[in-house]
């Protein structure tokens, strides 16, 4: 039987500026059943958003060479402690994969597996100067846990209308709306458009999510510190000082996007909710997007899946071998085996002939 109660909790911490996530302490100490981190918990605030590109690039070396790859000792050790509390945990992070970073997601199960494994599919603005786009095997969501169906989206992800629709028609049941740190409204200067600031994240996009799917959601925030703050911050220019106008913005939402909580500016720590998955009926009586509230007749999504190979290499068989980038990056291994390959197939990959398409409407 799946577990329907259960408490949650999100994070909103400070990190290091050398990539190691404080946080990580709170999951080996923690025995709630899900935990979860902001957008790019275990690595530098992204200080190219305020600086010249000149100014940027020592920065951004120190970003790359901070960023976590899936198969690494340091996501092992994550792993491992979500395992040993026996704790669900979505985390945010930079990921590194060959040479090309990725705004990534991954859902680790008390067994300490990767059960899901994501990267934005589409990087935002400044972010492309940074990031590749994830693949059609590394943007699913939502996946099914002995605590409900579990989904996570990224950043401005979570007020894109097809993954929203995509996610209701999986079901979805408990969501991770992850965010990076940004800068208050008080901060704002004209023209910029108001939905590029925390407060409206956090209190108009994230409840609009809870209510447009009948979803618990969790939206965990990074929080920065005067020091953090210099450290991000090239050399020769004039760091901030006042970190307020960066925290204070995680939340967590019911299903019909009511606050559940909501924490002061200064507050570092975990943010805890009491899920159950039997809440949100009432909502879906009256709008299920998923279901009975939408009209598939009329309006259709149509989701591809399968990844697109730069290289392609015919098998044996005659057909193409293929496999998935959960296999490549070893994900599929059990978690104290270290990966053997990187860029080549497993050998556990499938043969898939050009004309096995795994598109669906949804």
């Amino acid at each position: 039987m799946p577990i329907t109660k259960y408490k949650a909790a999100a994070g909103q911490e400070s990190k290091s500026p050398e990539g190691e996530c404080n946080g990580t302490k709170d999951v080996w100490a923690t025995s709630h059943a899900s935990l979860n981190y902001s957008e790019s918990q275990t690595t530098d605030s992204r200080c190219y958003r305020k600086v010249t590109y000149l100014q940027s690039l020592p920065m951004l070396k120190k970003y790359r060479e901070n960023s976590l790859a899936v198969d690494s000792e340091e996501m092992r050790r994550i792993r491992r402690a979500a395992r040993d509390n026996q704790i669900y945990v979505s985390l945010g992070f930079s990921e590194v994969d060959h040479a090309t970073l990725y705004l990534a997601q991954v859902l680790i199960d008390p067994s300490g597996a990767v059960i899901n494994q994501r990267r934005k599919i589409k990087p935002s603005h400044v972010e492309k100067l940074v990031y590749g786009d994830g693949a059609g095997d590394t943007f699913l969501s939502v996946t099914e846990t002995a605590i409900g169906r579990l989904g996570q989206l990224n950043c401005w992800e979570n007020m894109n209308p097809f993954l929203k629709a995509l996610n209701a028609s999986l079901g979805e049941q408990v969501h991770v709306a992850a965010w990076p740190a940004a800068m208050g409204l008080e901060r704002r200067v004209d023209p910029d458009p108001a939905m590029n600031y925390a407060q409206q994240w956090s209190d108009l996009i994230t409840p609009a999510y809870a209510i447009e799917t009948a979803t618990w959601v969790l939206a965990p925030f990074q929080r920065l510190s005067a020091e953090g703050l210099r450290k991000n911050t090239p050399e020769g220019v004039e760091p901030e000082t006042d970190p307020t106008t960066y925290n204070g913005h995680a939340r967590i939402y019911r299903p019909d996007g009511s606050v559940a909580a909501k924490p002061d500016k200064d507050f570092d720590g975990l943010l805890l909710v009491d899920i159950d998955l039997d809440e949100p009926h009432l909502t879906k009586a009256l709008t299920d997007f998923g279901g009975h509230y939408m009209r598939p007749d009329l309006i259709r999504l149509l989701v591809d899946t399968r990844r697109k190979e730069l290289v392609t290499e015919v098998s044996p068989e005659g057909g193409i071998a293929s496999y998935s980038t959960f296999q490549r990056l070893g994900l599929d291994r059990p978690l104290d085996q270290s990966s053997d390959f990187r860029g080549k197939g497993s050998g556990k990959g499938s043969v898939d002939a050009e004309s096995d398409s795994i598109a669906k409407e949804v």
